[in-house]
């Protein structure tokens, strides 16, 4: 058993002495105090799992000495002891932070089991503290990697969001790291130890979006045999991340934008409201301009989402960004695999800046993910990027110096043979998959010098 310290508070020097003997007999580390400022003093210096409290102390009471704890140090775990004729007053212990109530004279046994599943309580919300301080190491400013000035700007904007509880609205391509900047704003705010919950509006059937939201009470619809509590409610005190905006129904559009104005919603199948201390960042891959003329998306909405924009530009267009993420993946990569690759060579590296990355960042990350996996040495070279990488840059030295006439030439000739090759050389299906007729394909392969073993 790992070593669990618990503090016994109680000014009955006789009654401390029994609950103390009674935990060291189960292996528990037990320190003791007489008084609320004794018990501060001991918490300073000495960590502590568990505080065991009386709630009759000499001339305070138990519930004072909870909230002076919890203010110390809020990961401690306390448990009031009680009289038979205060056990209201320990429910309300419990509302101002114990987490249950001992009756005496004391059941050692079931007082041992409660002190056991408080530890276990202690150890999830220990195991929750660690998690949110990796998350906010994780999405900290400091792993914000940029040298572009594209993404400089996007990264004063996202400072200010940090620091403010406005509504966001991202916009970038996908995979160019929309999540990651509503992360980063998050775990920068005063919001940080709340939930964060993120909702990809295109991946729920458009059946179920309104109930995975809102809520929906028991019997609302087909097969809701309990209620359901939805992303909004479950948020509070946090921020929902509401992915590809621009997907969602214009039904809900309007649940959505009352819910921005009113700070209020309905669960489905209720007409009670509900209210949520929730903030929302939205993102969108879709042109939301077009969407509005389209009348597709709310210019209502729009406004109320668009109170601070930020546009994540794709990685194609931020060419001075690929040095440093590649150093960065190669590290996180490397470390995981447990090996020691210091640098990626010149070729390498030639190739990925020539490359437009249509997936972006994402795209990034799995390709030096994958280099990482197949290298062999300290450096990472062009054999071990995939093969696309290397067609292509052997695409480009091909066609270096060559007219803009032999250009076109070399493009079609490597069309027609990859839509051949893919078509089983059959010219009536190759034709069509090239969108041309089967007489016009037999025209260009024959000027191109293409042979073909099959005929139709």
């Amino acid at each position: 058993m790992s070593e669990t310290n618990i503090l016994v508070v109680e000014d009955d020097s006789l009654q401390r002495r029994l609950i103390k003997e009674n935990l060291e007999q189960q292996k528990y580390t037990v320190f003791e105090a007489s008084s609320g400022q004794e018990a501060l003093e001991i918490i300073s210096i000495h960590p502590v799992d568990i505080a065991v409290v009386d709630f009759k102390l000499d001339g305070e009471t138990g519930i004072d000495v909870i909230q002076a704890i919890l203010e110390r140090n809020p990961l401690v775990t306390p448990i009031m002891v009680t009289a038979f004729a205060n056990v209201e007053n320990a429910v309300e212990a419990i509302k101002k932070g114990a987490y249950d109530y001992i009756v005496k004279p004391i059941d050692f046994e079931k007082f041992i089991l409660v002190i056991g599943r408080a530890l276990e309580r202690q150890r999830l919300r220990k195991e929750i503290s660690l998690l949110q301080d990796s998350l906010k190491e994780k999405f900290s400013s400091k792993n914000f990697i940029f040298n572009s000035s594209r993404m400089e700007e996007a990264a004063l904007l996202i400072s200010k969001a940090s620091k403010s509880d406005a509504t966001v609205l991202i916009s970038g391509e996908t995979g160019a790291g929309k999540d990651f900047v509503a992360r980063t704003i998050h775990y920068s705010s005063k919001r940080k130890k709340g939930p964060y919950l993120a909702v990809n509006i295109p991946s729920l059937p458009e059946t179920l979006i309104e109930s995975e939201l809102f809520g929906a009470e028991k019997g609302s619809y087909t097969g809701a045999f309990e209620r359901k509590t939805g992303k909004f409610e479950a948020a509070s005190g946090g921020t929902l991340f509401l992915d590809e905006i621009g997907d969602l129904p214009l039904q809900l559009q309007v649940k959505l934008l009352r819910f921005l104005q009113e700070k209020e919603f309905y669960r489905l199948g209720s007409s009670k409201p509900l209210k949520s201390d929730v903030r929302i960042i939205a993102a969108t891959n879709r042109d939301l301009d077009r969407l509005m003329k389209e009348e597709k998306f709310r210019p209502d909405l729009y406004y109320r989402l668009n109170v601070i924009q930020i546009i994540v530009p794709p990685l194609r267009k931020r060419k001075e960004d690929i040095s440093p993420l590649v150093d960065y993946f190669i590290r996180k990569y490397s470390e995981r695999e447990g090996k020691k690759i210091e640098e990626i060579s010149a070729e390498a590296m030639t190739a990925l800046l020539n490359y437009s990355f249509p997936g972006n960042i994402r795209e990034l990350e799995n390709i030096i993910e994958r280099a990482v996996v197949f290298c062999e040495g300290q450096t990472i070279t062009s054999s071990d990027l995939p093969v696309f990488l290397k067609e292509k840059q052997e695409e480009e030295l091909v066609q270096e110096g060559l007219s803009l006439k032999d250009k076109v030439r070399h493009l079609e000739v490597k069309e027609i043979k990859k839509a051949l090759l893919e078509n089983g050389s059959v010219k009536s299906r190759t034709a069509h998959a090239l969108g041309i007729t089967e007489r016009m394909l037999s025209y260009k392969m024959k000027i191109h010098n293409i042979f073909s073993d099959k005929k139709d």
